[in-house]
Parts: C-alpha cells; structure tokens; sequence
C-alpha cells in the first residue's frame, strides 16, 4: 500500500494557484542576464551512467533532463536542483516522475543503492563534502519511499532505516551549515513524510526556523502553507502561501531571472 504523504506537488500546486487567486498577482522581474547558481561539478563511478554531473544550477540539470528526458536519475538529480530554488513543487514533482521512470526501468530503485554506494565513496575523502551529502540525504528518502511503498522489497531493512539515515545526513548537513536554508526545508518534509500526524509539529518547528534564518524563504513558506492546508486550515495556507511568492518574486529578482523566460517546463 502506498504510503501517506503530508507533502504532494498537486496540493503544491493547488496552493499557490489559491494565493494567487485570493491575494495577488505577482508583477514579473525586470528582463536581466541570468546570473550563474552556485557550483557543478562530475564525480565519476563505475559505470557510464554516473556521468552526470552533480549540480545545483538547475539550468545544467535541465539540459541533462533535455539529453536524457526518461533517465530517472537525470530526472533525481533535476529535483535535488530545484529544491535549492524557490520551486519546492517542482522539485517534489521531478522526485516523482523519477520513481515513476525508475519502476518502468531495467535497473528498478537499485538505481538509488548504486547512487547512495557511489556517494558514500566519495565522502570516504571529504565527509563534509555538502553537495554530496546533500543528495545522499535524497538519495536514502528514495530507497526508503521504494520499500514503504512496496516498489522494492528488503527483508533486511525497513523504510525507516533508510529514512533515519537520510535524517541524520541532512541534520549532519544542519550542523556544518546553519544557514542553509534548503537543508532545513527538506529536513522537515523528511521529517513530516515519515509519520505526518505524528511530527506535523516537528516539521512545522524546522520549517519555522528556516525562516528565522532567512525571513526571504519561499520554499518554508510553501511547506508551511501546505501543512497549514492539509489540516483544513485554509486561512493560515493563504497566509504562509502569499508569502511564499512574494518572496519567490524577491529571490527571482535577487537572481537576475525574468519569470517570464525562466525555463521549468519539462
């Protein structure tokens, strides 16, 4: 039986089409050059598919989705990109059209094990190394969704041993950077994913700190929005949701990136 889920990209969706709706329209940025994101870089494996190179310019992921558009792990990657953007539905989007592309694969959800083993050799020679940890947190929700949800079976682990592995890496990642908001973000949907009833609160509490952090957090805003909205709190999900995308519209600015010509179509 497929697992309940507190976080969904339609509720996403839904969500910020009602804020939109019952509270404003958001005025596009001002036509500027796209500034770069952050760092890219390769990390080779064993095998050919562990060509691609690990990114959090969603740009280059994209182009990697454009040249591979049925690789689940292209598409993986692309929803580990997005999540460093203001576009958490798009990020929670791509990690389902990921697990959807890896049943209809020949190497199935093996596909995350090949991953979580490439990674963990990587951080043999540098355990802080932040942009592989971060897809290693990633890379254990996955495994741990294939077994709660019955697309792989493990008699020898359960979906909670991988999701605790994937908690404690991206808590580890909380504690060699307090200031990534991302990190915080993704930790509390991990964290609400698990049991949603029972660490709604927990969940809510990170989202909350992330903006103590950055008040300027439109993916806490959405999450908090959409955890409003799933307890029939539609008041507080308008709330949290117009304060989403006005701070997603700051971000875009703050970046140089017209919303009009930004490319998150695939």
């Amino acid at each position: 039986m497929k697992q309940a889920s507190l976080l969904s990209p339609n509720w996403l969706f839904a969500l910020a089409a009602t804020a939109v709706a019952t509270a404003f329209s958001i005025a596009p940025a001002a036509e500027l050059p796209a500034a770069p994101l952050v760092k890219s870089r390769p990390i080779t494996g064993a095998v050919a598919q562990d060509a691609y190179v690990l990114t959090n310019d969603f740009s280059a992921a994209e182009a990697q989705v454009k040249a591979n558009p049925d690789d689940p792990e292209a598409r993986f990657l692309l929803a580990v990109a997005y999540s460093r953007t203001p576009y958490v539905e798009r990020a929670l989007e791509q990690l389902d059209i990921s697990r959807r592309l890896a049943r209809k694969s020949k190497e199935g959800f093996a596909l995350f094990d090949r991953k979580i083993a490439e990674y963990e050799r990587t951080l043999r020679k540098d355990p802080d190394d932040k942009l592989v940890l971060y897809r290693l947190g990633f890379g254990y929700y996955m495994r741990g969704y294939a077994v709660a949800n019955g697309y792989m079976k493990d008699p020898d682990n359960t979906p909670d041993a991988f999701y605790g592995k994937s908690e404690q890496t991206f808590r580890h990642l909380a504690d060699i950077d307090p200031s990534d908001i991302s990190t915080l973000n993704y930790l509390g949907f991990l964290v609400a994913e698990r049991e949603p009833q029972k660490n709604y609160d927990a969940a809510v509490a990170l989202w909350e700190r992330s903006i103590q952090v950055n008040p300027e957090n439109p993916g806490a805003y959405m999450l908090l929005g959409q955890a409003a909205m799933q307890k029939g709190n539609l008041r507080k999900a308008v709330e949290y949701s117009t304060q989403a995308l006005k701070a997603r519209n700051a971000w875009l600015e703050a970046h140089h990136i017209n919303p009009a010509t930004l490319k998150i179509r695939l």
